[in-house]
């Protein structure tokens, strides 16, 4: 984190001595995000990981986080071994649902 900040700070401080010399009121809040994106390398790239709450396990490509149409999330594993006679009963709500209508999601 530290070292993000240091490669950062000096891009964000050319951004604010810009906005304030063009006059741009508004542009950046300096609230919740950054007015652009600043580059910081493959060596500060973080992903998400995600455990399937049924298997606990991680989640990985061969067997990735799938969401139920009711919205929770498990690992394709878990959906495989839950499904029963084409239809699957979500572990956590009483829905029940095809478990083909399950799409395989991204973080």
């Amino acid at each position: 984190i530290f070292a993000s900040g240091c490669m950062a700070l000096p891009v964000l401080m050319n951004i604010k001595q810009v906005i304030e010399q063009r006059q741009c009121s508004g542009v950046w809040t300096h609230k919740d995000e950054l007015p652009i994106e600043i580059d910081l390398g493959k060596k500060c790239w973080y992903h998400s990981v995600f455990a399937c709450p049924i298997l606990r396990q991680q989640t990985s490509e061969s067997n990735p986080p799938m969401k139920l149409i009711c919205g929770h999330v498990i690992s394709r594993d878990a959906l495989n071994k839950l499904t029963n006679a084409g239809k699957l009963k979500c572990p956590y709500c009483p829905m029940e649902q095809n478990p083909s209508h399950a799409k395989q999601i991204y973080f």
